[in-house]
């Protein structure tokens, strides 16, 4: 059984699925995490033995340079012993700026770093440090995973080690078509963290927009999520009127997501900039209509003929092609079906993990 050892957040939503799904693929896995709270979500997990070292989360919040989350390099010593004893076949880290650095610091060979986003389109750009930092941790790399083209393109700045193009899949036999019952209402829905990046400000806006109109003084949002933006979103909410239309659930794990879904009649997803629509592909998946940003990682995922596309930060035009799906919602269900023939054939989960074990093979060999 070949064993893999893995840095990363153990509370993300990504990384439990990956963990969950290499261990029914017969990978023994040593997942080692960061966080300010210790979690049990592997405790029943096969051949999983997570660690999961606890850092203060308020003095983190203080150190203004984010690679010094290395509060993170205090545990490095503990890390890197831990890692030695198990004798790892392969070494991955998720994301590569602190994990990345941790793994291109315990000189394991082979050894993988997956690109995630921000580490990439956000983290160099800080300053000298951080992009030297980003450099020296792609490099020490046997090779790289980037979750769409957009992130490969702007990975090869820093790096010309090879970068494999492997995305989040989708559960396709969860994140299936939804029943819609009759109702009065009508639910614009979304699943992001509430961060500025991800234009929910833009989303609340345009409902708003909306709302002045009494033929469309049935519309719900549902604003599925948590994150340091909630306070200004009710805030913001409340200056507009709406608060009381809106349904803040916070957050809900991805093994909890459907039946939300199920309550949208539309999916929006307002994100600024996106390396992958992971959210857009579950809407799609679900066979309900999608209106996303038109972004480059959203232009991936999706065409015209599957999503419907705004111009990012532009409530008036989201607006717009909100009150259009209202109208002709009998033909934009019929994009959705296409848009879920689109996940089956191109995102499910089974062929990206299929992706990744063949990876893991390649090197082993």
């Amino acid at each position: 059984m070949p064993k893999l050892a893995i840095l990363a957040d153990p509370h993300s939503t990504h990384t439990i699925k990956w963990v969950k799904n290499l261990s029914r693929k017969g990978f023994q896995i040593l997942l080692i995490g960061i966080s300010d709270k210790p979690t049990s979500l592997y405790n029943d997990v096969p051949n999983v033995t997570c660690e999961c070292y606890i850092v203060n989360k308020k003095v983190q919040r203080k150190r203004k340079l984010d690679f010094i989350k290395l509060t993170n390099l205090k545990h490095f010593f503990k890390i890197k012993k831990t890692i030695k004893d198990y004798d790892p076949d392969i070494l991955h880290s998720f994301y590569a700026s602190s994990y990345g650095l941790i793994g291109a610091l315990c000189s394991i060979k082979p050894f993988v770093i997956s690109v995630w986003g921000s580490d990439v389109f956000e983290f160099p750009k800080k300053s000298i440090l951080h992009k030297f930092i980003l450099k020296f941790s792609l490099n020490r790399a046997t090779c790289i995973c980037a979750t769409g083209q957009g992130l490969k393109t702007e990975s090869e700045k820093y790096t010309s080690n090879k970068i494999h193009v492997i995305q989040f899949g989708i559960n396709i036999d969860y994140f299936k078509p939804v029943t819609n019952t009759q109702k009065n209402t009508i639910t614009i829905g979304t699943v992001k963290h509430f961060k500025k990046i991800y234009g929910i400000e833009t989303l609340i806006k345009s409902i708003s927009k909306l709302k002045e109109d009494k033929n469309y003084s049935n519309l719900k949002l549902l604003l599925i999520g948590d994150g340091e933006e909630k306070k200004n979103y009710i805030k913001l909410a409340n200056k507009l009127g709406i608060v009381n239309d809106i349904n803040f659930t916070g957050f809900i794990s991805n093994e909890q997501l459907h039946p939300q879904y199920q309550k949208m009649d539309i999916v929006v997803i307002p994100s600024i900039r996106e390396s992958f629509g992971i959210s857009v592909l579950e809407g799609m998946s679900c066979e309900i209509p999608v209106i996303a940003s038109d972004i480059s990682g959203f232009n991936e995922v999706g065409n015209t003929e599957t999503i419907t596309f705004f111009k990012p930060e532009n409530e008036i035009d989201l607006a717009n092609k909100i009150k259009v799906c209202i109208t002709d919602y009998k033909a934009y269900k019929v994009k959705a079906v296409k848009a879920r023939k689109r996940v089956v054939n191109l995102f499910s989960e089974k062929a990206c993990l299929e992706k990744k074990v063949n990876l893991y093979k390649q090197l082993l060999n």
